[in-house]
């Protein structure tokens, strides 16, 4: 007879109601490429487009946030984020702008998610 397993907390996922918006699209080519343009371009910066991919609007690819909440949300320091930013803003990943108190961000040639077929 078998016996249930106890939970293990850290192993549960909470599925609220954006679900959905745990995981995003990336470029193919941004990690497979024989030239390694993007490793040498954006080298630990990519976390932070990750981040940014990851929190962007689907349609847009367009975010507002600040550079304290990224750090916190990253665990890293502000000094960092802005170094990553610099580099994602120079190779052409990201563009952004002050929007009132926040930035908004945009993940440049973003391409809208379609809906696939039933």
């Amino acid at each position: 007879m078998f016996t249930k397993q106890p939970e293990r907390p850290h192993l549960r996922l909470n599925f609220g109601p954006n679900h959905q918006t745990w995981w995003a699209p990336i470029f193919r080519g941004l990690v497979v490429d024989k030239t390694s343009k993007h490793y040498r371009t954006l080298h630990t910066a990519v976390w932070l487009l990750l981040y940014l991919i990851l929190h962007a609007n689907r349609s847009t690819g367009k975010s507002f946030r600040t550079i304290k909440t990224i750090g916190r949300d990253m665990g890293v320091s502000d000094a960092t984020i802005k170094r990553w930013l610099s580099t994602l803003t120079r190779g052409g990943y990201v563009y952004y702008f002050r929007k009132g108190n926040v930035l908004q961000f945009e993940v440049r040639k973003w391409k809208p998610l379609r809906r696939m077929k039933s």
